[in-house]
């Protein structure tokens, strides 16, 4: 099975503080997949950075086999991100 949802080394910092240090997650396509973890492991901030809304500083992913790096939250979300 293909993987609709794929991140590589990602890294995301909110001010000075590094976030995400070095994420990899693949998501199968017809699957559901759960995020979990303690408070202050960066869900959210995994989340908001997969929207568009806080930058990843370096790594990347693809969504559908289209890489999201420099696109808008906008044409995230009419990629069926969100």
């Amino acid at each position: 099975m293909t993987a609709l949802l794929q991140l590589q080394d990602v890294h995301t910092h909110i001010g000075a503080y590094h976030i995400l240090h070095g994420v990899n997650l693949d998501v199968p396509e017809g699957e559901v997949t759960v995020l979990l973890g303690r408070n202050g492991v960066g869900k959210p901030t995994l989340l908001k950075s997969l929207m568009g809304l806080v930058a990843i500083r370096s790594g990347g992913g693809t969504f559908n086999g289209q890489a999201i790096q420099g696109k808008t939250p906008y044409d995230r979300a009419r990629a069926g991100i969100g």
